[in-house]
């Protein structure tokens, strides 16, 4: 039981009917352009009787949602606390959400006597954020410890920032170099994230000789990791006057779907590349909702490094999972360049944090050798004390 009325009503029924109040095309969005047709026209006077419906679709539509979020928690949805805290079930198709999470919103919001307010999303408060920020404050609301709850939502997310920085960054060093290395001597691209792949296959049977490891990679068949170069064959392509061979790296996931199926484009990714895709494409969509959910107007003027991270860091996965799944010239490009940007706008973004770093960083490190100088010095003058 949620300690709230029970209701025997289809909660699609109730959302299909917020949207068409105020989702796009609605009523919301005709009552606008009547207004402004009416005004262009000079007889808004003749529109006084139904302005009062802005205020109204304002409270009906939302009071409809958290209906039908508590239609949805008594069923057992595992959505049904995020849609209580003020997301639409649009913002969360097909996100890949932590169990977690889910499990404290739902066992929250289903507790008539706990006060819920800590899980509804802010004003301006985008998926990214509000998922930060809940799991410090469900450790504030566990222990009664803000301060402890304020630490573990920080340390969330810079986890995640450095995470996305040391991919970003790499990504764009190490494609920069491919690029170079493509025009200056043809040298065939790579997808990338594959570097770990390549080593695997040029090296299996030193791997293999690793004691007691290499018991267990000999079962492994190594193109169910690193990628089948015979199925990756199928992605073959003139180059330079002559029919070229790519290896599992190399080649165009797609040109081997289209030839072979999705089989075997599979057999030719293999686990680490297609892991990679699946990461990069579940980013890319979890992008898309963080902006989905964003008041852009807002956070463009509260945190203009903040807002830019969203967008290039969208771009970047989107470009990311392209070079992937395609590795060429300009999906390689995209990638370097989007990383680019999305790592230099989330230094920006952190640049309170990693100066205050820096700075206490280099305060450590002056105060530890001036201490091992002053030490070191003590021990030279004992060693050449004879009196010592």
């Amino acid at each position: 039981m949620t300690g709230k009325p029970n209701r025997v009503v289809n909660p699609q029924d109730l959302e299909q009917l917020a949207k068409l109040l105020d989702g796009r095309g609605g009523v919301g969005d005709k009552l606008d352009e009547a207004f402004t047709r009416a005004s262009a026209l000079g007889v808004s006077g003749k529109l006084t009787a139904i302005r009062p419906m802005h205020s109204w679709l304002s409270e009906t539509a939302p009071e409809l949602r958290r209906k039908a979020a508590y239609a949805r928690l008594e069923d057992g949805d595992p959505l049904a606390g995020l849609l209580l805290a003020g997301f639409t079930p649009e913002q969360l198709k097909n996100k890949d959400l932590p169990p977690d999470v889910l499990l404290v919103a739902n066992a929250t919001a289903s507790d008539g006597e706990v006060d819920d307010g800590w899980l509804k999303k802010k004003d301006g408060e985008t998926l990214d954020d509000w998922l930060v920020r809940v799991q410090g404050d469900a450790v504030t609301q566990l222990t009664g410890n803000e301060e402890l709850g304020k630490a573990v939502a920080t340390y969330i997310e810079g986890a995640a920032n450095l995470s996305a920085f040391f991919t970003s960054s790499t990504t764009a060093l190490l494609g920069g170099t491919s690029l170079i290395s493509y025009f200056r001597s043809s040298k065939v691209l790579n997808a990338p994230g594959t570097l770990t792949s390549r080593l695997i296959n040029g090296h299996w049977d030193k791997l293999s000789r690793v004691p007691r490891a290499g018991s267990w990679l000999s079962r492994v068949p190594v193109g169910a990791l690193a990628g089948s170069d015979e199925a990756a064959m199928l992605a073959g392509y003139m180059r330079n006057g002559a029919f070229y061979m790519p290896t599992s790296t190399e080649a165009n996931l797609l040109r081997v779907a289209q030839r072979g199926g999705l089989a075997n484009a599979a057999k030719a990714a293999g686990w680490m590349r297609g892991a990679g895709i699946v990461g990069s494409v579940g980013a890319t969509a979890w992008g898309v909702a963080n902006l989905a959910t964003m008041d852009h107007g807002k956070a463009w003027k509260e945190d203009k490094a903040k807002y830019l991270s969203n967008w290039t860091g969208t771009a970047f996965n989107a470009s990311l999972t392209a070079a992937m799944i395609a590795p060429n010239p300009v999906t390689v490009g995209l990638a370097v360049g989007t990383g680019l940007a999305y790592a230099g706008t989330l230094v920006w973004d952190n640049w309170d944090s990693i100066s205050k770093g820096a700075e206490e960083a280099a305060d450590w490190v002056g105060d530890k050798a001036g201490e091992a100088i002053s030490d070191g010095a003590k021990a030279l003058g004992s060693a050449l004390n004879p009196f010592d």
